[in-house]
């Protein structure tokens, strides 16, 4: 199932880049026209870093993942639109989380926010809630932990033409976990913080791009 995640990300990135791309005869023809900004889409690979007193803290080495969001202008510069985390770890102390070797999260879930414009460069800010899955693996042994997880992400992008730009992207997560467990491992399992870092390409929809 996570190989076909990750196909499907590289296919949409390919898809989009190649439409972004191409040129629109009726745009070409009507460059004073103000046109109209739908959104913007961004991709890129994702760095998860967990920090504090939990499990995965203490417990596991995180690895690269990728995240993905379609972000739609709503009333001026707000924005609302779907989102989609992944990462992998791997369990590196069995005597806190249990007899289980890897994990992999994924978050689904919606953004909300701000975005502005300075001269070649898109400002975001931008906040998310979404469902957090926990697919843990081991031998003979597959189970999930689930959780609710919340995350603020301030964001800044360079345009190398109105509809192409790479962006950079830390992000401020807590995972807010339905897990469990005697009393005394509480602190450690009912939340996870993290500080994230993501970077990628951002698409840019919408002939209005082209005049800001």
């Amino acid at each position: 199932m996570f190989s076909n995640i990750k196909f499907l990300f590289i296919f949409l990135f390919i898809s989009i880049t190649a439409f972004a791309q191409q040129p629109d005869p009726e745009v070409e023809n009507e460059v004073d026209e103000p046109g109209h900004k739908i959104g913007n889409i961004i991709i890129g690979p994702y760095f998860p870093i967990a920090f504090g007193d939990n499990f995965v803290n203490q417990g596991m080495d995180l690895n690269l993942g990728a995240k993905m969001s379609l972000r739609v202008n709503t009333y001026k510069t707000f924005f609302v639109g779907p989102y989609i985390s992944f990462f992998n770890g791997s369990v590196t102390d069995k005597t806190l989380l249990g007899n289980y070797e890897s994990t992999t999260n994924i978050v689904v879930g919606g953004v909300a926010g701000y975005d502005f414009h300075i001269n070649n460069f898109d400002v975001t800010l931008g906040a998310g809630v979404g469902y957090s899955v926990y697919a843990n693996r081991g031998l003979g042994d597959s189970f999930n932990d689930t959780a609710t997880a919340v995350w603020l992400s301030p964001e800044v992008s360079y345009r190398f033409n109105p509809y192409i730009g790479f962006f950079v992207a830390p992000e401020i997560r807590h995972d807010f976990m339905d897990i469990d467990v005697p009393e005394e491992l509480e602190d450690s399992f009912k939340g996870v913080n993290y500080l994230n870092i993501s970077f990628g390409l951002r698409i840019n929809l919408g002939s209005g791009y082209r005049n800001q």
